[in-house]
């Protein structure tokens, strides 16, 4: 009976749930067959090697028992809420409950919360299904200061969805396509990204959060809505072409000052030379 929470990396988290369940009446524990609550979380990675894929690495066990009605959801800034369990009916406490009613409240922070998180701009607060384009600017230190780091960096929607009973309905994670454009000179970036696929049936309309992850470290999440927000017929756009990725220097960004060369070798800004003139005109009309 664990909680799967999609993580913004792209890994799961499980957490709560029992290492026994399932059984006849003899079993029970108020409403539910579970026991020996397994207190130790575990993350699930679906790039790893098969056969490492799984691993309790660097996580520490929790000291509350969380089975039956336990809950946990994926907040803004990345970390998980992890509350509830009870499996007797209402609320039910005292010395003799074997697993009372629990109101403690728990988070649990990923090994990202170590890292410095990205902080990038541009990213919008409305998808559409299709539609055009959109860049995310990363700086330096956002890519931490290798502007290979943009060939990987992502940028990903997530609906939390709702958990009861240990389980999470509507749950959605989507990767949305993207190029990138990286500059050696400056060592930032720009990520070209698509809008949300031209299939609502891919992600239904309606809030989410959307990440950019870079190095596998996520920057903080921001409010997203998804197409009109409300159930029903979706407008489909059709889909923006994407530049073709690249590394290069970049552009320059502002033309160079404007200069003028009076009194021989003294070269002065012409900005600076009319401020110089008009400087003299009040002092002629006092």
């Amino acid at each position: 009976m664990g909680n799967l929470i999609f993580l913004p990396t792209g890994k799961i988290f499980e957490v709560n749930g029992a290492h026994l369940g399932y059984g006849n009446d003899s079993f029970a524990i108020g409403h539910s067959y579970a026991d020996e609550p397994l207190l130790t979380p575990i993350l699930y990675d679906p790039v790893a090697p098969a056969g490492q894929r799984w691993s309790r690495d660097g996580l520490g066990a929790s000291t509350v028992p969380r089975m039956y009605h336990s809950t946990a959801t994926l907040l803004v800034d990345g970390s998980v809420l992890v509350t509830g369990s009870n499996p007797n009916p209402d609320y039910t406490v005292g010395p003799d409950v074997r697993f009372p009613t629990e109101y403690r409240v728990e988070k649990f922070y990923p090994s990202y919360y170590n890292e410095r998180r990205p902080e990038p701009s541009g990213l919008l607060t409305r998808l559409s299904y299709g539609g055009p384009s959109f860049n995310v600017a990363l700086s330096s230190q956002d890519l931490f200061g290798d502007v290979n780091n943009i060939k990987t960096a992502k940028v990903v929607v997530i609906r939390p969805g709702f958990s009861t009973h240990t389980m999470n309905m509507g749950q959605r994670y989507l990767e949305l396509n993207s190029t990138y454009s990286g500059f050696t000179n400056s060592r930032s970036g720009v990520l070209h990204v698509s809008q949300m696929p031209p299939n609502a049936a891919i992600f239904a309309p309606g809030p989410a959060f959307i990440f950019v992850v870079v190095k596998d470290v996520p920057s903080v999440g921001i409010p997203v809505m998804i197409g009109s927000g409300q159930l029903g017929a979706q407008q489909i756009l059709p889909i923006a072409q994407l530049p073709a990725s690249a590394i290069t220097e970049a552009p320059s960004q502002t033309a160079q000052p404007t200069s003028t060369r009076v009194s021989g070798s003294t070269t002065i800004r012409v900005e600076t030379w009319y401020l110089a003139v008009w400087i003299l005109v009040l002092f002629a009309r006092r």
